[in-house]
């Protein structure tokens, strides 16, 4: 497939979605290798836990340019609640702390470091803290999105009406603290509380009433 894409001028290949990319660790590790050698830009999603030595080193060495990390609040607490895992938050940032070295001893700018975070009534407080973080760990760009909530449990962490009301002045600290970072963000987009009904809006439909029209997100 890698060699197949390259052969259609692919520019940008991403390893995410259907669990964590990283417990397929040589699997995953060669997959990459062949990306960059190929000619191509590689980004990696994970939630950063298995981001050990030898991985740092794989990424630094192959020239892999992005690795996107899952980061929900600043708190441990909150975010190793929020991820479902004790310990995370702590065992993300060593190992970002190691990739960190790795790369400023080869004297590398890559890979990028981008955190992706999903508002929460656990969170939503902590913008400002979590760009802060975020950018001391290194990031240069973090991007948060609302909940899509298909079970009780996740519905249960959607903002109240109230708390949507209190979003703006959350997001304007936070953006605040992203420009003294300089920082990029996709942070405008939640200052209209209707950004966290993402997944729920009703959507206007027009034209036939088939799948080939269905309404997306």
């Amino acid at each position: 497939i890698i060699d197949d894409a390259a052969q259609l001028d692919v520019r940008r290949v991403m390893l995410l979605g259907g669990g964590e990319p990283l417990l397929a660790r040589g699997a995953t590790a060669d997959l990459m290798r062949r990306i960059k050698s190929a000619g191509m830009e590689g980004v990696l999603s994970t939630n950063g836990l298995l981001i050990g030595e030898e991985m740092a080193e794989t990424l630094v060495s192959s020239g892999w340019d992005e690795v996107q990390i899952s980061l929900d609040a600043p708190d441990p607490a909150v975010n190793d609640y929020l991820r479902g895992t004790p310990g995370a938050l702590t065992k993300v940032a060593r190992n970002l702390c190691r990739l960190s070295g790795i790369r400023r001893k080869s004297g590398s700018d890559l890979p990028r470091l981008l955190c992706h975070s999903v508002i929460t009534n656990k969170n939503f407080r902590d913008l400002d803290r979590l760009v802060a973080f975020a950018s001391a760990l290194g990031a240069y760009r973090i991007n948060v999105d609302a909940l899509i909530a298909y079970r009780a449990e996740q519905r249960a962490l959607l903002l109240s009406d109230e708390e949507r009301a209190e979003l703006p002045d959350h997001v304007a600290r936070a953006l605040e603290v992203a420009r003294e970072c300089g920082i990029d963000h996709n942070l405008e987009h939640l200052a209209d509380p209707r950004a966290t009904e993402r997944g729920q809006m009703e959507l206007p439909r027009t034209g036939p009433a088939d799948v080939a029209h269905a309404s997306c997100l």
